[in-house]
């Protein structure tokens, strides 16, 4: 029997959450061929899946689409709600089916409405957190959608490198638009760091989790240049050899901006601290019940984070049946779209 053609659509542009989301996704669909269009940037990591196919757009237009993507229904910027109107304006279809997705308040009446009107075109949709779940029963009443959780949930424990004895301090840094390189979210980092190293003895990790038009690399680059034990400082960047996956097998700590520095965390056991820039590390603090609340990214509070550095452990691990729940989330996915193209 062949295997069920699909699409597949999201974000391709060197960012690990996305990268990981799509591979995985793959990988725990053997029985689909995913075609992805040539003109996207696709990760090697993606490409290592044998059921992946490349392909002109003329040849995968008519396919069916399911869309990987976790905040790729944010409007926040002028220029993505033009893109919105446009969309809008000339009734393009964007996908059928969507996984791993999370809605963040938007800024205006018309994004969020227009995002609305997007979203009943689709069949199926599988969001990552309560609240985003709340919005689409509101939104979206006549719309097929559940409530999974996070894609990286479901990451297979055979691609995770054993934890070394090193216990560095990891901090994944983001790359805001418009970010000064002095700004004080880098300095509060700069200052945790340089702490963590006289009080251990122990490195530093600054963790690039998105190497492409975000570019975080900035942010670790600036953060390294204002630390007094720069020595004791390794900067390693998403790529396609588990860069970010090597780095958080030597820490037993990780302070983290990134949404997927938070998950990548909890599914390795490692000791989180969130600094939170957007609801959806918010609404994950709260729906995992995580005993550490972070601060957030505008008011950094330093003496929290130390605090945090000075425990010996955070009393939290991710139940076995939240695991399972996640990979279940496939079987879920794989059983609407058979119904669907029946």
């Amino acid at each position: 029997m062949n295997n069920i053609k699909l699409e597949l659509c999201g974000y391709f542009d060197s960012n690990f959450g996305d990268d990981y989301m799509q591979k995985i996704v793959i990988h725990n669909m053997p029985e689909y061929d995913f075609y992805i269009d040539k003109r996207c940037m696709i990760s090697p990591i993606v490409l290592e899946e044998s059921n992946v196919k490349v392909k002109e757009t003329d040849e995968i237009r008519n396919l069916p689409k399911l869309m990987v993507t976790g905040s790729g229904f944010m409007v926040n910027s002028r220029q993505v709600l033009k893109y919105e109107i446009l969309w809008f304006l000339t009734s393009k279809h964007i996908a059928d089916y969507c996984i791993g997705c999370n809605i963040e308040p938007f800024k205006s009446r018309l994004s969020e409405w227009l995002i609305i009107q997007k979203l009943k075109k689709f069949k199926y949709v599988i969001c990552r957190d309560k609240r985003s779940l709340e919005w689409f029963k509101k939104n979206c009443p006549k719309l097929d959608s559940v409530h999974m959780p996070d894609i990286l949930f479901s990451f297979p424990h055979s691609w995770l490198p054993e934890k070394t004895s090193d216990n560095k301090l990891g901090i994944a840094l983001m790359h805001r638009d418009g970010d000064s390189s002095d700004n004080a979210y880098y300095r509060s980092m700069a200052e945790v760091a340089d702490f963590w190293i006289q009080t251990t003895g122990k490195g530093v990790v600054l963790m690039a989790f998105d190497t492409g038009t975000e570019d975080d690399v900035f942010a670790c680059e600036c953060v390294k240049s204002m630390m007094k034990y720069k020595d004791m400082v390794e900067i390693v960047k998403h790529g396609s050899h588990g860069e970010i996956l090597n780095a958080y097998a030597s820490c037993s700590k990780i302070i983290g901006a990134r949404f997927h520095s938070a998950v990548l965390a909890m599914k390795m056991n490692i000791d989180f601290y969130p600094i939170i820039y957007r609801n959806k590390m918010r609404n994950l603090i709260s729906d995992m019940q995580y005993p550490v609340n972070g601060c957030d990214i505008s008011d950094i509070d330093t003496e929290s984070i130390i605090e945090f550095l000075n425990c010996e452990r955070v009393d939290f691990k991710i139940d076995k049946a939240y695991e399972l729940q996640a990979e279940n989330s496939f079987m879920l996915l794989k059983k609407h779209i058979k119904e669907e193209l029946k």
